[in-house]
């Protein structure tokens, strides 16, 4: 017997509620394959002037170790700002709804 799993969706009105929401935002850095540490850190550190040379260097090291690093954690418009800012760049980031720490 073949055992499958329905893959999580999903629905329409879950989608809806995380892009229509205003509060604190995750702005997320991936990891690539072209870029080093170092211009990772460098890239934050541009992006996001109000971070440290030390902390930028622990959230390069997130990313490349484990795929994926918050970067910051802000309101809706400064995190796309950030996104795009990593994108201009030439880096893969995304914004995700940070629940836990919104009002």
């Amino acid at each position: 017997a073949v055992i499958t799993k329905q893959p999580e969706v999903e629905t329409k009105k879950e989608v809806t509620r995380k892009s229509s929401f205003e509060g604190n935002w995750r702005v997320l850095l991936h990891r690539d394959d072209w870029a080093t540490l170092d211009c990772g850190q460098e890239a934050i550190m541009m992006v996001v002037p109000t971070i440290p040379h030390q902390k930028a260097h622990k959230i390069a090291l997130e990313a490349h170790m484990n795929g994926v690093a918050t970067v910051a954690i802000v309101p809706k418009p400064l995190a796309r700002e950030f996104s795009l800012g990593f994108w201009r760049l030439g880096f893969t980031s995304s914004l995700a709804p940070d629940f836990e720490n919104s009002c």
